[in-house]
């Protein structure tokens, strides 16, 4: 990734930190954009011209893939979104999560899951699928430092 690139994205978190404090922003769902750029990175995915893709977010050559995004500070629940509907999900935990291990340092940590590995975590109640009550166990797949 370039460095100009790194630098803006760097820049960015700090200036949405102080945003934050000031009570500015107070949703996180603009940060899709930024998780869907980072695993376009690692990955070779094609991203959906429309963004609007119903269940996925683009392709690569393993088919359609789902793209999300955590840095929240307070909420470790993490919507996988319909399995059915893709065949990889992909989440970037941002510096701030408290999905992320504190064994890793990196600023984002990527995971790759396959739909089947997905499924197992099928809410009874509503048929939903979640994650995410404790950081993430497993070495993440890919990991990107902007320093």
């Amino acid at each position: 990734m370039e460095s100009e690139i790194k630098l803006a994205i760097k820049t960015f978190f700090e200036q949405v930190d102080k945003l934050k404090e000031l009570n500015v922003i107070r949703s996180d769902k603009y940060l899709g954009d930024i998780a869907e750029y980072i695993t376009t990175y690692f990955y070779n995915i094609e991203l959906a011209e429309s963004g609007r893709e119903p269940g996925h977010d683009g392709i690569d050559e393993d088919g359609r893939v789902q793209v999300k995004y955590h840095g929240s500070i307070t909420k470790t629940n993490l919507s996988l979104g319909n399995p059915n509907e893709y065949e990889n999900f992909l989440v970037v935990l941002g510096p701030n999560s408290l999905l992320r291990s504190t064994k890793y340092e990196d600023d984002f940590l990527v995971y790759r899951f396959s739909s089947d590995e997905v499924k197992v975590h099928q809410n009874s109640n509503s048929g939903s699928y979640s994650c995410g009550k404790a950081p993430f166990e497993r070495e993440p797949d890919k990991s990107l430092n902007l320093s």
